[in-house]
């Protein structure tokens, strides 16, 4: 014979339900930044770009595979939201290279890992205390893409994350 459930055998998640952050956590202390829109501790990958770029010039078929296998999404990135450069490919030269910006962060909550524009950036320092940007070039005829320098811009005042935006079917 079967028992009956209760009502503490349900699952606790109930979809589209965001468990209760603590409120009685306390944030990190804020961080003293002169300019949120200014960049910091940046990361420029150029040395390792030149690296990649006299491996493909000596031959090695391996490098060009690996840096020359744009995702379909970072491709449509670039098609639909990237930044035109004055840079020509450095592999097939025919075309001009496309920067494609991220922004990351746990401030961002269900924003994080989506595509800004440039101009958007400074706007999002004031914003937010801290997330990282990152700059990723793309040729969109032969696929080459590289991290180009990643950078950290923010206020400095912690924030409790953003909230996920009602969902259709929730």
């Amino acid at each position: 014979m079967a028992t009956p459930r209760h009502s503490s055998h349900r699952a606790t998640r109930i979809r589209g339900a965001r468990p209760a952050e603590p409120s009685h956590v306390p944030l990190p202390a804020a961080e003293d930044v002169a300019d949120p829109a200014r960049p910091r501790a940046v990361v420029d990958h150029g040395l390792t770009r030149r690296a990649v770029l006299e491996r493909i010039r000596r031959g090695d078929a391996l490098a060009r595979e690996d840096h020359c296998d744009a995702d379909p999404y970072l491709l449509r990135a670039a098609r639909n939201h990237g930044e035109a450069t004055e840079r020509p490919c450095p592999i097939c030269r025919a075309n001009e290279l496309v920067h494609v910006t991220y922004v990351f962060g746990d401030e961002l909550g269900p924003y994080s890992g989506r595509v800004k524009a440039s101009a958007e950036l400074p706007v999002m320092a004031y914003e937010h205390g801290q997330f990282r940007v990152y700059v990723v070039e793309v040729c969109d005829s032969c696929g080459w893409n590289h991290l180009t320098m990643s950078y950290v811009l923010g206020d400095g005042v912690p924030r409790r994350p953003l909230r996920r935006p009602p969902d259709v079917l929730d």
